[in-house]
């Protein structure tokens, strides 16, 4: 194979290799910000479930332990049960790495909470590490 048709073929490579680079990449985390946005403001702790670690440190009113992932999504449940939510905004949000955090503010019908939300990704997938809700 002459030079001129090696190098056709190794740009040819190249751009297909970069056109598909993003296959089985995980959601980018605007897109999770957005699911977990969704999340909090209905209050959906079997949606919450899907994207907890195994286990979870949750902080609930100054109170801190680490669950597993059934007992964090069961706590969550009760949480959303006592304090309806209202709406949830993204205040401040960042990544770096593998790692990122969202920290909002959900409007419930038993007040104002500062929710701070820290993920890792694993194995392609968004997961939630720590949870903690402190009222505003």
């Amino acid at each position: 194979m002459n030079m001129r048709k090696k190098i056709i073929v190794f740009f040819v490579l190249a751009i297909s290799s970069a056109a598909y680079s993003g296959y089985g990449q995980p959601v980018p985390s605007e897109s999770f910000i957005d699911t977990i946005t969704v999340i909090f403001k209905t209050g959906d702790s079997a949606a919450l479930g899907k994207y907890l670690n195994s286990t979870v440190e949750l902080e609930l009113f100054n109170e801190d332990n680490i669950y597993s992932k059934s007992q964090a999504e069961l706590m969550m449940k009760n949480f959303f049960t006592r304090n309806k939510p209202k709406s949830f905004k993204v205040n401040h949000e960042g990544n770096k790495g593998n790692t990122s955090f969202a920290i909002g503010t959900l409007i419930t019908s038993s007040g104002n909470f500062r929710v701070s939300i820290f993920m890792k990704i694993e194995n392609s997938k968004h997961l939630i590490h720590q949870i903690r809700v402190e009222r505003s």
